[in-house]
């Protein structure tokens, strides 16, 4: 009955959804808004869903699309009820908003009301979003109307070709149906993308079973058990097909492991598993050890011992998810040990847990405060979250238990200069080389730490030991090289730097550095075979080349030098110095004759001796005329004064 129900909801909500028109259109904005949420693509990456989200809101606020989106963020924050009310809202303001009824129906699927997930999601399948098919068809399989189920697993598998749910579901709706060659084909479709999902290997096992590939069948299983030990289901067809197989034993054990309790006759003996499991776990046979320890826990599932045993051998073999969930059961059945406590913070201590390792290692060191590997691993973890006042407080008292080792020693100085103590961090380095006069890290960490301080002459000790311990240090090489050419060591330079050509006769720049030391030193030639042996390696080395044309203009070679600067200044054009020395050259190869000079010179101060009398025989002239102006001027007083008398 409850079938018909569910078809006759489906086909009323298609006939009331069909050839209805609602009087209320909204606002152009509105129906702007809804139109981009109904084109926006499932499939469309998160920027281009966030720039149409907030699009959305500026359009219609208060709208059908903005209660819409208020349900979705709801939706995301996990408040799926608050989702649900936005999502009504969003229909009672426009009906035909087809993404609110399919989210709807999506959550009301999660909260397993298959019912109201049908309704709404049948309205919601309009909207063309393979979503809602994947919904709709899960709750056809679960009402065992495989046929639909296939045809809408098969649109939710065309949209998302890679989820491995999807396809072991299919695969599942296609065994059901009796598509057998199908149902594998999907099966393995899932495994392909996914080879730990439990569900399609428990599927495949189960259709494997089926078909009398027993060996087949149990090799699924035991895969699947492996990535869901907790599945039931799993366990008792692994029982079934060990059965088939004549396994008695292993059939007895899935049983256990299936809650379905073994046959045993009555005159066999009970077995102590935990004893077996015990023997096992001695030899290091953990695969047998966990068998033994499980079928323990199917006798007493509260026994404290029989799971931290069983966590150890997980632990043992790599199975750390496992194996912390049997030690936290096992401190809830009240087992406390620091060995328990110290595995567990292991586990944490890998997964990146560093606070609930920082708890465990700590129970450890309260119950046994000896306990050095623990000291040690808690000193680590304070270092690296930066807790450096607790990282020294335990440094310090691990080179309280073991004073003479010199990995604790230079972990303490390490500490100290994390904490700034620097006078401290390095008499703990001093302390740990006279443990150890050959323990590199603590001399190139002190020579770093008095670099830093400022102690040139000590940190070039502590670099010429790590040279003496590994020469091809180009760190330690180059710092000690630093040093040198600060303080003028200029002897000691060309030393080091002739062993680094040694080292590395290859080295275009290291042959470089050695003709700059001896060209310093004015010893040209040596500076001339070091730097045509770099260019040789190196033949567009612009520095080199450069180098070598300033030691020819020195040595007066200047056509080579002139050659050597082009080629410089064609390596390099932004290398300013070729430009400059060739300049140089260009005003000694062409200077001003000395005669022109003088006949120059002669004839521009004749020609300033004209300029001068020039203006001085136009100012005579001047005054001349001015005066017999003046004179005639008189001449023509005197006549108008006779005249008029």
């Amino acid at each position: 009955m409850k079938r018909y129900a569910v078809c006759t909801s489906l086909i009323a909500v298609t006939l009331f959804a069909t050839g209805f028109t609602w009087p209320f259109q909204g606002s152009n904005s509105c129906r702007d808004a809804k139109r981009m949420i109904m084109e926006l693509s499932p499939t469309a990456s998160e920027s281009k869903r966030a720039d149409t989200e907030k699009r959305v809101i500026e359009l219609c606020p208060n709208g059908a699309a903005g209660h819409f989106l208020k349900g979705l963020q709801l939706e995301r924050s996990g408040n799926a009820d608050a989702a649900i009310q936005e999502y009504r809202e969003t229909l009672t303001i426009d009906p035909d908003f087809y993404p609110a009824s399919g989210n709807m129906g999506l959550l009301h699927l999660k909260k397993g009301a298959s019912e109201e997930a049908a309704v709404e999601l049948s309205a919601g399948l309009k909207a063309g979003d393979p979503r809602y098919n994947a919904g709709m068809a899960r709750i056809l399989a679960q009402k065992k109307l495989y046929q639909l189920a296939i045809f809408h697993y098969n649109e939710a598998v065309a949209a998302f070709p890679d989820d491995p749910a999807l396809h072991a579901e299919l695969a599942a709706a296609y065994q059901a149906s009796d598509s057998i060659q199908k149902a594998e084909q999907e099966y393995r479709k899932a495994l392909a993308i996914q080879p730990g999902n439990a569900s399609a290997r428990l599927g495949l096992g189960q259709l494997l079973l089926t078909n009398g590939e027993t060996d087949k069948a149990v090799k699924e299983l035991k895969q699947a058990a492996l990535a869901d030990p907790g599945n039931k289901e799993i366990h008792r067809l692994l029982a079934e097909g060990y059965a088939r197989k004549g396994d008695q034993k292993n059939a007895d054990y899935e049983r256990v492991l299936a809650g379905i309790a073994p046959s045993r006759p009555e005159s066999r003996p009970a077995v102590d598993h935990t004893a077996l499991g015990d023997e096992y776990k001695k030899n290091k046979d953990y695969v047998m050890a966990i068998s033994e320890y499980r079928l323990r826990l199917a006798e007493e599932p509260n026994d404290p011992v029989a799971m931290q045993r069983l966590g150890d051998c997980l632990l043992a073999s790599g199975q750390d998810e496992e194996a912390m969930r049997y030690y936290r059961e096992a401190l809830r059945n009240k087992a406390e040990n620091p060995q328990l406590h110290f595995n567990l913070a292991t586990i944490y201590e890998r997964k990146a847990l560093l606070d609930e390792a920082v708890v465990e290692y700590r129970q450890v060191l309260t119950a046994t405060p000896d306990n050095e590997e623990a000291r040690q691993r808690l000193a680590d973890i304070y270092t690296l979250r930066g807790s450096f006042p607790q990282a020294l407080d335990q440094y310090k008292e691990l080179v309280k238990r073991k004073p003479a080792d010199p990995i604790t020693q230079i972990k303490l100085a390490r500490a100290y200069v994390n904490a700034k103590d620097l006078q401290a961090a390095a008499d703990a380095y001093e302390a740990a080389i006279k443990l150890d006069k050959d323990a590199l890290e603590a001399h190139r960490e002190l020579a770093n730490l008095q670099k830093k301080r400022n102690l040139p002459e000590e940190a070039a000790k502590e670099y010429q030991e790590v040279l003496r311990l590994k020469k091809d240090d180009n760190e330690a090489r180059t710092a000690l090289t630093a040093i040198y050419v600060k303080n003028k060591n200029y002897d000691q330079l060309a030393a080091l730097l002739k062993e680094g050509v040694e080292l590395a006769p290859s080295d275009p720049n290291a042959h470089y550095k050695l003709g700059l030391v001896y060209e310093f030193k004015k010893d040209y030639d040596n500076a001339t075979t070091e730097y045509q042996e770099a260019v040789k390696l190196k033949p567009d080395h612009a520095k080199a080349l450069n180098a070598m044309g300033r030691v020819q203009m020195k040595n007066g070679r200047i056509a080579e030098a002139k050659a050597s600067l082009e080629a410089a200044r064609k390596a390099d054009p932004e290398l300013e110095e070729p430009t400059v020395l060739l300049s140089n050259i260009k005003d000694e190869l062409t200077p001003e004759p000395r005669s022109h000079r003088k006949h120059y010179a002669s004839k521009k101060s004749k020609s300033s001796h004209k300029v001068k009398k020039g203006k001085k025989g136009r100012r005579e002239q001047a005054s001349a005329g001015e005066g017999k102006k003046s004179k005639k001027s008189k001449k023509s007083k005197k006549k108008k004064k006779h005249s008029d008398e």
